[in-house]
Protein backbone atom coordinates (compact mmCIF):
# COMPACT_ATOMS: atom_id res chain seq x y z
CA UNK A 1 0.00 0.00 0.00
CA UNK A 2 1.42 3.40 -0.73
CA UNK A 3 1.62 5.95 1.99
CA UNK A 4 0.71 9.54 1.47
CA UNK A 5 3.58 11.92 1.71
CA UNK A 6 2.51 14.69 4.55
CA UNK A 7 3.64 18.19 4.55
CA UNK A 8 5.79 16.96 7.50
CA UNK A 9 7.63 14.38 5.88
CA UNK A 10 8.20 16.93 3.08
CA UNK A 11 9.41 19.59 4.73
CA UNK A 12 12.05 16.88 6.45
CA UNK A 13 13.10 15.67 3.11
CA UNK A 14 13.51 19.47 2.11
CA UNK A 15 15.68 20.37 5.30
CA UNK A 16 17.32 16.82 4.25
CA UNK A 17 18.77 18.13 0.42
CA UNK A 18 19.17 21.31 2.11
CA UNK A 19 21.83 20.24 4.80
CA UNK A 20 23.68 17.86 2.32
CA UNK A 21 24.13 20.44 -0.25
CA UNK A 22 25.35 23.34 1.93
CA UNK A 23 27.78 20.56 3.53
CA UNK A 24 29.06 19.95 -0.04
CA UNK A 25 28.99 23.40 -1.07
CA UNK A 26 31.19 24.19 2.77
CA UNK A 27 33.67 21.34 1.86
CA UNK A 28 37.18 23.17 0.71
CA UNK A 29 38.47 21.94 -2.61
CA UNK A 30 41.62 20.50 -0.45
CA UNK A 31 39.43 18.28 2.06
CA UNK A 32 39.35 15.13 -0.69
CA UNK A 33 35.97 14.62 0.67
CA UNK A 34 32.24 15.57 1.92
CA UNK A 35 31.91 17.37 5.34
CA UNK A 36 30.91 15.54 8.12
CA UNK A 37 29.73 18.13 9.90
CA UNK A 38 30.04 22.24 8.77
CA UNK A 39 33.42 23.70 9.44
CA UNK A 40 31.81 26.25 11.87
CA UNK A 41 31.15 23.21 14.27
CA UNK A 42 34.25 21.61 14.01
CA UNK A 43 36.72 21.87 16.80
CA UNK A 44 40.26 21.76 16.68
CA UNK A 45 42.81 21.98 19.43
CA UNK A 46 46.38 23.78 18.74
CA UNK A 47 49.14 23.50 20.80
CA UNK A 48 52.54 25.15 19.68
CA UNK A 49 55.78 24.76 21.05
CA UNK A 50 56.70 28.02 22.50
CA UNK A 51 55.51 30.78 19.91
CA UNK A 52 57.09 33.43 22.14
CA UNK A 53 60.54 32.06 21.75
CA UNK A 54 61.43 32.92 18.44
CA UNK A 55 59.96 34.61 15.03
CA UNK A 56 59.12 31.65 13.49
CA UNK A 57 56.74 30.01 16.10
CA UNK A 58 55.43 33.08 16.74
CA UNK A 59 54.57 33.83 13.17
CA UNK A 60 53.18 29.88 12.66
CA UNK A 61 50.80 30.28 15.81
CA UNK A 62 49.36 33.56 14.23
CA UNK A 63 49.39 31.92 11.19
CA UNK A 64 47.06 28.98 12.59
CA UNK A 65 44.63 31.39 14.17
CA UNK A 66 43.89 33.72 11.10
CA UNK A 67 43.53 30.27 8.94
CA UNK A 68 41.27 28.99 11.10
CA UNK A 69 39.02 31.89 11.56
CA UNK A 70 38.89 32.40 7.56
CA UNK A 71 37.41 28.78 7.63
CA UNK A 72 35.34 29.28 10.39
CA UNK A 73 36.69 26.69 12.63
CA UNK A 74 36.49 26.78 16.45
CA UNK A 75 39.74 26.68 17.04
CA UNK A 76 42.10 27.17 20.05
CA UNK A 77 46.06 27.89 19.61
CA UNK A 78 47.69 27.51 23.05
CA UNK A 79 51.46 28.10 23.98
CA UNK A 80 52.77 25.90 26.71
CA UNK A 81 55.96 27.57 26.87
CA UNK A 82 58.32 25.12 25.83
CA UNK A 83 57.07 22.91 28.99
CA UNK A 84 56.24 19.55 28.32
CA UNK A 85 54.67 19.03 31.49
CA UNK A 86 52.25 22.09 30.49
CA UNK A 87 51.79 21.04 26.81
CA UNK A 88 50.42 17.73 28.75
CA UNK A 89 47.89 19.26 30.46
CA UNK A 90 46.82 21.07 27.64
CA UNK A 91 46.15 17.92 25.46
CA UNK A 92 44.21 16.43 28.47
CA UNK A 93 42.18 19.66 28.51
CA UNK A 94 40.96 19.17 24.84
CA UNK A 95 40.10 15.50 25.26
CA UNK A 96 38.67 15.97 28.08
CA UNK A 97 36.45 18.62 25.66
CA UNK A 98 35.99 16.24 23.31
CA UNK A 99 37.99 18.03 20.33
CA UNK A 100 37.14 17.11 16.71
CA UNK A 101 40.52 16.78 16.13
CA UNK A 102 43.96 18.06 17.92
CA UNK A 103 47.32 19.24 16.35
CA UNK A 104 50.41 18.69 18.35
CA UNK A 105 54.30 20.51 17.97
CA UNK A 106 55.66 18.52 20.38
CA UNK A 107 57.83 20.09 23.40
CA UNK A 108 59.17 16.04 24.13
CA UNK A 109 60.08 13.16 21.68
CA UNK A 110 58.78 10.98 24.33
CA UNK A 111 56.69 12.64 27.43
CA UNK A 112 53.67 13.27 25.32
CA UNK A 113 53.19 9.59 24.98
CA UNK A 114 50.73 9.14 27.25
CA UNK A 115 49.00 12.06 26.32
CA UNK A 116 48.72 11.16 23.05
CA UNK A 117 47.66 7.70 23.55
CA UNK A 118 44.65 8.94 25.50
CA UNK A 119 43.27 11.05 22.71
CA UNK A 120 43.16 7.93 20.29
CA UNK A 121 41.90 5.77 22.59
CA UNK A 122 39.22 8.31 23.29
CA UNK A 123 38.40 8.61 19.44
CA UNK A 124 39.76 12.28 18.95
CA UNK A 125 42.53 11.82 15.78
CA UNK A 126 46.02 13.76 16.44
CA UNK A 127 48.21 15.20 13.90
CA UNK A 128 52.05 16.09 14.59
CA UNK A 129 53.40 18.81 13.38
CA UNK A 130 57.22 20.40 12.82
CA UNK A 131 58.34 18.12 15.29
CA UNK A 132 57.89 14.04 15.23
CA UNK A 133 56.88 12.59 18.16
CA UNK A 134 58.83 9.64 19.80
CA UNK A 135 58.50 6.29 17.84
CA UNK A 136 56.86 4.42 20.35
CA UNK A 137 53.90 7.25 20.08
CA UNK A 138 53.71 7.14 16.42
CA UNK A 139 50.51 4.36 16.30
CA UNK A 140 48.38 6.64 18.01
CA UNK A 141 48.57 9.69 15.25
CA UNK A 142 46.94 10.21 12.36
CA UNK A 143 49.88 12.09 10.67
CA UNK A 144 52.97 14.03 10.70
CA UNK A 145 53.18 17.44 8.63
CA UNK A 146 56.43 19.78 8.99
CA UNK A 147 59.84 20.25 7.38
CA UNK A 148 62.41 17.55 6.58
CA UNK A 149 64.53 18.22 9.23
CA UNK A 150 67.64 15.72 8.02
CA UNK A 151 67.32 17.09 4.59
CA UNK A 152 67.89 20.66 6.46
CA UNK A 153 70.80 19.33 8.28
CA UNK A 154 72.33 17.99 5.36
CA UNK A 155 71.92 21.12 2.74
CA UNK A 156 73.67 23.22 6.02
CA UNK A 157 76.49 20.72 6.39
CA UNK A 158 77.04 21.28 1.97
CA UNK A 159 76.47 24.75 2.38
CA UNK A 160 78.91 25.17 5.00
CA UNK A 161 81.68 22.89 3.76
CA UNK A 162 81.35 24.10 0.47
CA UNK A 163 82.10 27.59 1.44
CA UNK A 164 85.22 26.35 3.82
CA UNK A 165 86.28 24.78 0.65
CA UNK A 166 86.55 21.46 2.74
CA UNK A 167 88.43 22.24 5.29
CA UNK A 168 88.78 24.43 8.53
CA UNK A 169 87.53 25.06 12.15
CA UNK A 170 83.42 24.94 12.82
CA UNK A 171 81.61 24.95 16.07
CA UNK A 172 77.98 24.16 16.46
CA UNK A 173 74.87 26.11 18.46
CA UNK A 174 72.54 23.97 18.89
CA UNK A 175 68.90 23.98 19.78
CA UNK A 176 67.00 22.12 22.99
CA UNK A 177 68.97 19.17 23.84
CA UNK A 178 66.69 15.59 23.29
CA UNK A 179 63.93 17.53 21.24
CA UNK A 180 63.58 15.56 18.02
CA UNK A 181 64.74 18.66 15.87
CA UNK A 182 67.50 19.29 17.39
CA UNK A 183 68.57 15.32 17.79
CA UNK A 184 67.82 15.52 13.59
CA UNK A 185 69.87 18.56 12.96
CA UNK A 186 72.58 17.71 14.68
CA UNK A 187 72.63 14.14 13.71
CA UNK A 188 72.24 14.31 10.11
CA UNK A 189 74.57 17.61 9.99
CA UNK A 190 77.23 15.95 11.59
CA UNK A 191 77.27 12.54 9.42
CA UNK A 192 77.33 14.76 6.21
CA UNK A 193 80.05 16.56 7.33
CA UNK A 194 82.25 13.36 8.10
CA UNK A 195 81.46 11.52 5.05
CA UNK A 196 81.31 14.25 2.33
CA UNK A 197 84.09 16.95 4.24
CA UNK A 198 86.69 14.86 6.28
CA UNK A 199 88.83 17.76 5.83
CA UNK A 200 86.21 19.94 8.49
CA UNK A 201 86.95 19.41 12.37
CA UNK A 202 84.45 20.83 14.93
CA UNK A 203 85.84 22.23 17.57
CA UNK A 204 83.18 22.78 19.75
CA UNK A 205 79.36 22.15 20.72
CA UNK A 206 77.00 23.76 22.94
CA UNK A 207 72.98 24.34 23.37
CA UNK A 208 71.41 27.85 23.03
CA UNK A 209 67.79 26.31 23.51
CA UNK A 210 66.45 28.16 20.59
CA UNK A 211 67.05 31.53 21.70
CA UNK A 212 68.48 34.21 20.31
CA UNK A 213 70.03 36.18 22.98
CA UNK A 214 71.37 32.82 24.77
CA UNK A 215 73.07 32.07 21.09
CA UNK A 216 75.13 34.98 21.05
CA UNK A 217 76.71 34.53 24.96
CA UNK A 218 77.08 31.16 23.34
CA UNK A 219 79.41 32.11 20.37
CA UNK A 220 81.14 35.01 22.62
CA UNK A 221 82.68 32.13 24.85
CA UNK A 222 83.46 30.26 22.21
CA UNK A 223 85.16 33.86 20.44
CA UNK A 224 87.26 33.74 23.51
CA UNK A 225 88.07 29.78 23.76
CA UNK A 226 89.01 29.74 20.05
CA UNK A 227 89.67 32.84 19.23
CA UNK A 228 90.82 33.45 15.10
CA UNK A 229 90.91 29.00 14.90
CA UNK A 230 87.15 29.49 14.33
CA UNK A 231 86.76 29.16 10.68
CA UNK A 232 83.03 28.70 10.56
CA UNK A 233 79.53 28.36 12.90
CA UNK A 234 76.23 25.94 12.08
CA UNK A 235 73.42 27.37 13.95
CA UNK A 236 69.65 24.89 14.16
CA UNK A 237 68.10 27.82 13.40
CA UNK A 238 68.45 31.44 11.89
CA UNK A 239 67.23 32.94 15.37
CA UNK A 240 70.22 31.64 16.77
CA UNK A 241 72.50 32.32 13.64
CA UNK A 242 71.57 35.97 13.81
CA UNK A 243 72.66 35.63 17.82
CA UNK A 244 75.85 34.35 16.55
CA UNK A 245 76.17 37.51 14.04
CA UNK A 246 75.78 39.97 16.38
CA UNK A 247 78.28 38.31 18.92
CA UNK A 248 81.04 38.26 15.55
CA UNK A 249 80.26 41.78 14.77
CA UNK A 250 80.55 42.53 18.31
CA UNK A 251 84.42 40.81 18.46
CA UNK A 252 84.88 43.19 15.19
CA UNK A 253 84.87 40.13 12.98
CA UNK A 254 84.43 41.42 9.10
CA UNK A 255 81.61 39.76 7.27
CA UNK A 256 82.31 36.74 5.71
CA UNK A 257 85.68 36.31 8.06
CA UNK A 258 83.61 33.20 9.56
CA UNK A 259 81.66 31.16 7.76
CA UNK A 260 77.66 31.09 9.12
CA UNK A 261 75.05 28.51 8.13
CA UNK A 262 71.97 28.16 9.79
CA UNK A 263 68.47 26.03 9.08
CA UNK A 264 64.97 28.20 8.47
CA UNK A 265 65.83 31.69 7.47
CA UNK A 266 64.42 34.69 9.08
CA UNK A 267 64.08 37.94 7.69
CA UNK A 268 67.33 39.80 9.24
CA UNK A 269 69.05 36.42 8.31
CA UNK A 270 68.03 37.57 4.43
CA UNK A 271 68.94 40.61 5.44
CA UNK A 272 72.54 39.83 6.96
CA UNK A 273 72.87 37.48 3.81
CA UNK A 274 72.53 39.84 1.20
CA UNK A 275 75.25 42.28 3.59
CA UNK A 276 77.64 39.16 3.94
CA UNK A 277 77.75 38.35 7.07
CA UNK A 278 75.68 35.06 6.52
CA UNK A 279 76.69 32.03 4.49
CA UNK A 280 74.19 29.85 4.12
CA UNK A 281 70.37 28.62 4.97
CA UNK A 282 67.19 27.40 3.44
CA UNK A 283 63.80 28.66 3.25
CA UNK A 284 60.74 27.10 5.63
CA UNK A 285 57.79 29.01 5.78
CA UNK A 286 55.79 28.93 9.03
CA UNK A 287 52.94 29.58 6.93
CA UNK A 288 52.91 26.81 4.99
CA UNK A 289 53.76 24.88 7.90
CA UNK A 290 50.60 26.01 9.52
CA UNK A 291 48.16 25.73 6.73
CA UNK A 292 49.42 22.35 6.37
CA UNK A 293 48.49 21.35 9.57
CA UNK A 294 45.16 22.67 10.28
CA UNK A 295 44.30 21.38 6.76
CA UNK A 296 45.44 17.84 7.78
CA UNK A 297 43.63 18.17 10.95
CA UNK A 298 40.22 19.20 9.30
CA UNK A 299 40.86 16.23 6.91
CA UNK A 300 41.42 13.59 10.23
CA UNK A 301 38.26 15.46 11.57
CA UNK A 302 36.28 14.44 8.61
CA UNK A 303 37.60 10.47 8.88
CA UNK A 304 39.56 11.18 5.37
CA UNK A 305 42.88 9.33 5.54
CA UNK A 306 46.01 11.25 5.00
CA UNK A 307 49.81 10.25 4.42
CA UNK A 308 51.63 9.49 7.53
CA UNK A 309 53.73 12.14 6.85
CA UNK A 310 53.41 15.39 4.52
CA UNK A 311 56.21 17.79 3.93
CA UNK A 312 56.97 21.69 2.89
CA UNK A 313 59.37 22.57 0.94
CA UNK A 314 62.57 23.80 2.23
CA UNK A 315 65.26 24.69 -1.00
CA UNK A 316 68.68 26.18 0.05
CA UNK A 317 69.23 29.83 0.16
CA UNK A 318 72.70 31.27 -0.26
CA UNK A 319 74.27 34.29 -1.44
CA UNK A 320 74.01 33.44 -4.66
CA UNK A 321 70.30 32.73 -5.32
CA UNK A 322 68.72 34.83 -1.76
CA UNK A 323 67.34 37.50 -4.14
CA UNK A 324 65.61 34.97 -5.74
CA UNK A 325 63.30 34.71 -2.22
CA UNK A 326 60.87 36.86 -1.05
CA UNK A 327 62.48 38.48 2.36
CA UNK A 328 60.53 36.13 5.11
CA UNK A 329 58.57 38.23 7.08
CA UNK A 330 59.09 36.84 10.47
Amino acid sequence: MTRPITPMATLACALMALGTAAAAQDAPDWLGGPLQKPLSETRIGITVLYPGSNAYQAKYAETAEAYSAELGLDATVMDPQGDPATQFNQIQDMVSQNMDAIVVWPTSQNALIPAIRAASRSGIPVVTSNSPIGEAGRRYIEGHTGPDDCAQAEQAAEMLGDSLDGSGNIVVVEGTPGYSVSILRKNCFLDKIADGYPGVTILDSQTAEWNREKAQTVMETFLTRYGDDIDGVYAFDDGMGLGVISALQGAGKEPGEVKVVTCNQFGEGWDAMQAGWHSGSNKQSPIDDAILAIQTAVKVANGIDVPDLQGIETPKVTPDNVTEFDRPTW
